[in-house]
Order: C-alpha cells, then structure tokens, then sequence
C-alpha cells in the first residue's frame, strides 16, 4: 500500500492521501487550498470517506483547504500543537499516534526548523515531512518562528 501523492504546481507542494486498503477511511496531509475540488475527487474515484486532515505546518504561505474540506466531509483537523490554531479537532504533539480505518496509524514526530511547531508523520514505511526537509535541501527557516539551528 502506498500514499497517494498529488501535486500542486502553483504552489509547488505536495499533498498525500492516504487509506486503509481493507475499509474506507482516509487521511489528507497538507491539502492545498485551491485543490479542493482535485482532493474530493480522488476520495470519491476510489470510495473513500475523509476522517482526518493532517497539516504539517502552520505559517502564512502555507494556505490549505483544511476548513474547506472539514466543511464539505466532516472530516477532523489535525494541526501542530502551539502553532496557535484554536479551531482545530487536534491539537498534535511529538509521540502522539492517531488511528484510523481498521488497522492503520500515523506516529507524530517534532520536527522543528522549517518552523518551531512543524510536524513530520510517519505511516507504515512513509515519513511525510512537509517543508523540513525537501528534495536537494530544507523549507525556509528564516521567518515565523523558523531557526536553522
């Protein structure tokens, strides 16, 4: 089973989705605020229902479809914890593990630098790591709260 890896080009990030092969339950990480459309899309082609919606980071240039999503499926929000957004469901921090489907589950990991509060995901083989860590280098670490040490 692998994630199911959507590209936004405008933006030039990466969205994952990922399902249990033996329900219908799905997870979104780091879905882009005009994909929405293109998300809902995918979940409906393969039959799936959206139960949570995963951000790795939270600053002003990472603008998500996350309320939109949660609107339109239900689904819970799933943030960094201390990255100051209160309407969130969930409220991550390092060591937390959130279940879903039938048997699957993603481990949080701390992973500052991009910014303080950034999060990197880890579900069966597969670390999602949002803008800590890029092809050829790292996200930026020189603005909200980011620290190349």
């Amino acid at each position: 089973m692998h994630p199911i890896q959507l590209f936004d080009s405008e933006s030039s990030t990466f969205t994952y989705l990922l399902y249990d092969p033996q329900g219908s339950e799905a997870v979104i990480i780091d879905p882009v605020d005009r994909q929405s459309q293109r998300d809902l899309q995918q979940l409906e082609r393969l039959n799936l229902k959206l139960t949570y919606i995963f951000e790795t980071h939270v600053h002003a240039d990472h603008v998500t479809s996350a309320g939109r999503l949660r609107q339109l499926t239900g689904a819970k929000t799933v943030v960094p914890g201390g990255c100051g957004v209160g309407m969130a469901d969930v409220q991550l921090h390092d060591g937390d593990v959130i279940n879903f489907g039938l048997d699957e589950q993603i481990r949080v990991l701390h992973t500052p630098g991009h910014t303080a509060g950034s999060m990197s995901f880890v579900w069966r083989d597969n670390v999602f790591t949002g803008d800590a860590l890029l092809i050829d280098g790292c996200g930026r670490t020189d603005f909200q709260s980011g620290s190349a040490e």
